[in-house]
């Protein structure tokens, strides 16, 4: 994700800073720290600036207050990688539990009349 400024068209890199415009505080300075998503699913800015006594104030505004967008950017490679991490996900466990349905059945084989079953089959050599 990126923080991108609809002037310029430029990406904001974090700690520099940006300024509101709009709002009631037009043209305050904020320094840039992340972008935060919320359980909603909309994104915002996380910025703090320097307050006298407190320190640094921390506020989570919508990236429109400073005139910038958020643009979620996936390439075509991490893309292919996810699906064929997702995929060989799947595989890896369809395999693991092939392997654990195996172990009954070597059980039965080995203990519940193999000798009859595969002399019955003609697979005895005797």
């Amino acid at each position: 994700m990126k923080l991108v400024s609809r002037t310029t068209g430029q990406e904001v890199t974090p700690g520099s800073t940006v300024h509101m415009q709009s709002g009631p505080a037009v043209g305050r300075a904020w320094r840039f720290e992340h972008i935060v998503e919320r359980p909603d699913g909309n994104h915002h800015v996380h910025v703090t600036r320097v307050s006298g006594k407190l320190g640094r104030v921390p506020r989570q505004f919508h990236p429109d207050v400073f005139g910038c967008e958020i643009t979620i950017d996936i390439t075509w490679r991490r893309s292919v990688r996810n699906a064929a991490h997702h995929a060989w996900t799947k595989v890896d466990d369809y395999l693991l539990a092939g392997a654990f349905a195996l172990v009954p059945l070597a059980f039965f084989e080995q203990y519940h009349l193999a000798e009859t079953i595969t002399s019955s089959l003609g697979f005895g050599g005797h």
